[in-house]
């Protein structure tokens, strides 16, 4: 079961304890999955929406002018000053999401992504799955939602867990890392690198593009090797 308040905490103490270890050229990394980012452009972002959440500041939420006053009133901040922030305005992100209704951005999902966005950045690897499967799961409801009109597909990742897609029998199936369609979902996969997953037959352009919701994207993503210990 996907419990977004504890899921948030959970990895806003995960970021918190990396970015309080990074170096000043770390932090200035460029991170791919993002347009033109730095790592503490990532860092402030994420402390940006916890900061807007907390005090009500929603207008535009979502929007990029609203992630790129983030960064700007954010820019020349020290890590520890943005932890800080972050720390204290958590819990009231994480009273609106014990909701049934969100009352703003869902920050939960969007903590997730730019954790791994960071870590693939900075090849430190993946997050263990723990954290990251039931989003994986939520995000394919929406997918198989997105595809109920298409050509059935079946979609089965590295558990043997399945998803079918669109009405009809499934006439493609695709078998894939789960890590790596949960990135795809996110839109931080290329098409050349869904097109590279365990297709039968090969796909056409439309159902590649079917994956990223955020729609599709041609630059090629860092991706990190599958944990060692098989967690993921």
């Amino acid at each position: 079961m996907l419990v977004l308040e504890t899921a948030y905490r959970d990895a806003r103490q995960r970021i918190g304890a990396l970015a309080r270890e990074l170096s000043a050229e770390q932090l200035r990394t460029p991170v791919p999955a993002t347009p033109d980012w730095t790592v503490h452009d990532v860092l402030a972002h994420l402390v940006g929406g916890a900061a807007d959440v907390a005090t009500g500041r929603l207008d535009g939420a979502g929007t990029d002018q609203w992630t790129r006053r983030h960064l700007q009133e954010r820019r020349h901040r020290p890590i520890d000053d943005l932890m800080a922030e972050w720390d204290r305005a958590g819990p009231a992100v994480e009273a609106t999401l014990t909701s049934a209704k969100l009352t703003g951005p869902n920050l939960a999902a969007d903590a997730i992504c730019h954790e791994s966005d960071l870590r693939e950045a900075l090849s430190l690897g993946r997050v263990e799955r723990e954290h990251w499967q039931p989003f994986l799961e939520t995000m394919m409801r929406l997918t198989r939602l997105r595809a109920r009109h298409s050509p059935a597909l079946l979609i089965e990742d590295d558990r043997g867990q399945q998803w079918h897609c669109g009405s009809g029998e499934p006439t493609r199936v695709v078998r894939v890392d789960g890590y790596e369609l949960l990135r795809a979902a996110y839109s931080r996969r290329s098409r050349r690198q869904i097109a590279a997953w365990n297709w039968a037959p090969t796909p056409d352009t439309q159902v590649i593009e079917g994956f990223g919701f955020f729609g599709p994207r041609d630059d090629d993503q860092p991706i990190p090797l599958p944990r060692a210990d098989n967690a993921g």
